[in-house]
């Protein structure tokens, strides 16, 4: 019988901490001073913060605009390369398939140096062309990775503000911490005398 008392006001014990605890949370969560970090599970806080920051700074949406303007352009650039490139490489594989099914030995020398030769030349002429591809693909990369930077800065920054601002005040833990001793003396207590 005792043991069930115990246990019976344990939990009352417990569960008044757990709903005072809740109640400070809340009232501590609700005052932000306009920053709107809220707990969510699998949202990207960052993600979250530089999308409310974009919102206020006409100067970060004007930059993520410009950026998926020349990402288009890239890609449609690099579209058009791309089918020129692999018509011409399947026009030489296809000529080289073609190329075993002659059977004089002689002839067949001959059309695969000229198939080597204009395959050079292709190369040579493709060369400047696969270069500002490339270059296309670098500056692409990094402008994204310049972009990753800002949002990480500017969005730390508004973490460390708030920070600041809310850090939850720890006599409410304190008080807690008193009182699950008192019932934890309490209930050795009553061990004790059993």
């Amino acid at each position: 019988m005792k043991n069930t008392f115990c246990l019976f006001a344990f939990c009352i014990f417990f569960v008044a901490c757990s709903s005072e605890n809740k109640h400070e949370k809340n009232s501590s969560s609700n005052d932000n001073n306009g920053l709107a970090i809220k707990p969510s599970r699998g949202e990207n806080i960052l993600e979250t913060l530089y999308q409310e920051l974009k919102e206020q700074r006409p100067e970060l949406l004007a930059l993520e605009q410009e950026i998926e303007a020349v990402d288009q352009a890239k890609e449609e650039a690099l579209a058009d390369y791309r089918a020129y490139n692999a018509k011409n490489e399947q026009g030489y594989t296809m000529a080289n398939q073609q190329l075993s099914g002659i059977k004089d030995s002689l002839l067949r020398n001959s059309i695969e140096l000229l198939i080597q030769k204009s395959q050079y030349a292709y190369d040579q002429d493709n060369a400047a062309m696969a270069l500002a591809a490339a270059t296309l693909e670098n500056r692409s990369t990094s402008l994204h990775d310049h972009q990753e930077a800002l949002k990480i800065i500017l969005t730390l920054n508004l973490l460390e503000k708030y920070q600041e601002k809310q850090i939850p005040n720890s006599s409410a833990y304190e008080k807690i911490i008193t009182r699950y001793n008192s019932a934890i003396h309490k209930a050795d207590s009553l061990l004790q005398a059993k």
